[in-house]
């Protein structure tokens, strides 16, 4: 009897100890984050989160629209104007992911004007749970429904969409079976003293690996950023670009950046 004892009490050790250990495994929220800060390359240059700071659900909120200006300023450490260099520049409308939150700021992670994924601090009154700016839509979405990819890694191109003398983005993979995207685009700088210049409607682009097809266009009478919704027939898609029709149109930088990818 005693031995039969001392077995059921091993037992029941080792059924307290396994869902203990299985929790031990589950990264903490201070992990993941600073994880997620680490795998960025601007990450070393800011000042990390306190661990009790950091977020067990990270948000996904938008840089709200700045005063006078296409971006907001981005801090290295969880305090406003604090003199020490700053971060890339965060612009109107940009997707961001808030990991961390401290002093009234949020550490974020978001992409530049080169779509690279950037890390810093920001005040947390300048970030909005829903887009800025107008939204359009091309097309239609797909009746019998679709699965979403939620970031692709992109660049700049090196040569030109068709005859446009633009670079277009691509994408570091190829979306398979892609019917739709969400897609910001922005004005940042004009080299004109004529505004109205740049203004005028944008045709968007998007490549299959051999075709460029013509999927629609969107207005843009403001600097401002807008998003545009576009749907399209199923293909591999590896690159978008967007044509300006307007008086000067090689003489503004602008970025524009995709996300949301629907997938049959």
């Amino acid at each position: 009897m005693r031995k039969i004892a001392l077995a059921l009490l091993v037992c029941m050790l080792l059924a307290l100890l396994v869902p203990l250990s299985a929790c031990a495994e589950e990264p903490t929220a201070a992990e993941r984050g600073l994880a997620a800060i680490k795998a960025v390359s601007s990450g070393k240059s800011i000042i990390l989160p306190r661990e009790d700071s950091y977020l067990e659900e990270w948000k996904t909120l938008y840089a709200r629209k700045p005063w006078y200006q296409p971006s907001l300023q981005v801090e290295c450490l969880p305090r406003l104007k604090s003199g020490a260099p700053l971060m890339p520049p965060l612009y109107e409308g940009t997707r961001v992911t808030v990991v961390a939150e401290e002093n009234d700021m949020s550490c974020m992670l978001y992409p530049g004007a080169d779509n690279k994924i950037r890390v810093g601090w920001i005040q947390s009154i300048r970030l909005l749970e829903d887009f800025p700016g107008e939204v359009f839509t091309i097309g239609t979405p797909p009746e019998d429904g679709f699965d979403v990819l939620d970031s692709v890694g992109q660049h700049w191109s090196n040569d030109f969409l068709l005859k446009s003398q633009r670079r277009y983005m691509c994408f570091d993979e190829p979306v398979k079976n892609c019917v739709g995207f969400s897609m910001q685009y922005q004005v940042v700088a004009r080299n004109t003293g004529i505004t109205e210049n740049v203004y005028g409607e944008r045709t968007l682009y998007v490549f299959d690996g051999t075709t460029w097809h013509e999927v629609g266009s969107f207005p843009y009478y403001d600097l401002s950023a807008v998003q545009v919704d576009v749907w399209f027939d199923p293909m591999d898609v590896v690159a978008f670009g967007t044509v300006a029709d307007c008086v000067q149109p090689y003489d503004f930088d602008f970025r524009q950046f995709a996300y949301a990818f629907a997938t049959e």
